[in-house]
């Protein structure tokens, strides 16, 4: 299966392993789209009006480019399942700015999700903040009304109210300069016949009186001893870690990456992982005046092993879905591990492999009394 950089459109959700790509005409536009060898994309009439019908697939606008623009949209899903999105500003499959519904977590804190798409990875494990997923109801087989304003590195997000936006994004993601717009339709892979009509769509681009009118909702503040920033390597076989506790013999080349606003180093920035190259290090050296135990609280996405001066300290695996059928996998600091320090240079090194749904490390101390920190 081709890598389709629809985020939640991957061979987990479409259960596929075939992609159709032909072009349409809807509402006197040609439509590129791609479905899966179980999904569909055609013209039909749908709760009194003709629609575009998307069921595991997407349509795209191939001659639609732009950054700043007002996109206003409708759609119905046939069942209470499914996620059912867009995808703008997309320079291409692997990085864009994506948005969609869950109506079937219709009313709960992740019916509607923002996420930015970096090097193919759709990180929802990352973006899970208030800011990123709310609540709202999703009624099946009732046309609901999206509209999306993004202006510069911002956004604001209608859903069904179009006077407040149900998301304000302040900080775009994707770094993209303009691009495609595309509709798209998923499932789980256990779920069957579900779809999405799409109807009275609407692009156009921001006119001087259009405005951004949404708040940022307020979050607890990021610990002043949180982790930073990150020496970040590339990426290798998550295999390589199999041979013992100690890490493997890589070459020095680090990259630094800053975390994200919400504190989380998302590591997909950097790459996005392949069969053979799912892991990465990423590294600070703590240097301590003398021999002291300090507590590290970290979050991970998917997996990870902490390694001290070379000698591992902790393993976990904290995936979709690995520890109970509800869990999500999201990245949030609650596993703690006591750090040995020695007087001296001391490197942290976390080993992070990614499966699906967001790749990234997110760590603080509690406290840097007597500690400097090196990411360089």
């Amino acid at each position: 299966m081709s890598k389709l950089a629809t985020g939640l459109i991957s061979a987990l959700l479409l259960g596929a392993t075939a992609i159709a790509q032909d072009t349409l005409q809807y509402d006197g536009e040609t439509w590129q789209v791609a479905a899966a060898d179980n999904g569909a994309v055609r013209v039909e009439q749908a709760l009194g009006r003709e629609a575009l019908y998307i069921s595991r697939a997407q349509a795209w606008r191939r001659d639609v480019d732009l950054q700043d623009f007002v996109l206003e949209y409708e759609y119905a899903s046939t069942d209470e399942s499914g996620f059912i999105g867009v995808n703008w500003r997309a320079a291409d499959e692997n990085a864009l700015e994506q948005f969609y519904v869950r109506p079937h977590q219709s009313g709960q804190p992740d019916a509607a999700q923002y996420l930015p798409v970096l090097n193919g990875i759709a990180g929802w494990q990352i973006y899970a903040g208030p800011n990123e997923a709310q609540a709202t109801d999703l009624p099946a087989r009732e046309w609901i009304r999206v509209r999306i304003v993004a202006i510069g590195d911002a956004a604001d997000i209608f859903v069904g109210d179009m006077e407040t936006p149900l998301l304000h994004i302040a900080d775009l993601g994707s770094e993209t300069s303009g691009g495609a717009i595309g509709f798209y339709m998923s499932d789980r892979f256990w779920v069957e016949g579900t779809g999405s009509w799409f109807s009275n769509i609407s692009i156009r681009p921001v006119t001087p009186q259009d405005r951004l009118i949404g708040e940022s909702r307020e979050t607890d503040p990021l610990p002043d001893t949180l982790i930073g920033n990150w020496a970040v390597s590339e990426a290798f076989d998550e295999a390589l870690l199999d041979a013992g506790y100690s890490l493997p013999e890589l070459d020095d080349e680090r990259t630094r990456l800053a975390v994200e606003p919400n504190g989380i180093a998302n590591l997909s920035r950097l790459a996005g992982p392949s069969q053979g190259a799912n892991t990465v290090l990423a590294e600070v050296t703590l240097s301590a005046e003398e021999a002291m135990t300090r507590e590290l609280s970290f979050g991970y996405s998917d997996r990870v092993r902490l390694y001290l001066n070379g000698e591992q300290i902790f393993a976990g695996n904290a995936g979709w879905r690995v520890r109970d059928h509800r869990h999500l996998g999201t990245i949030v600091r609650v596993d703690r591990v006591p750090l040995r320090l020695q007087g001296g240079a001391n490197v942290l090194t976390a080993a992070v492999s990614e499966s699906f749904g967001g790749w990234g490390v997110s760590a603080s101390l509690d406290s840097f009394d007597g500690l400097s920190i090196d990411t360089d």
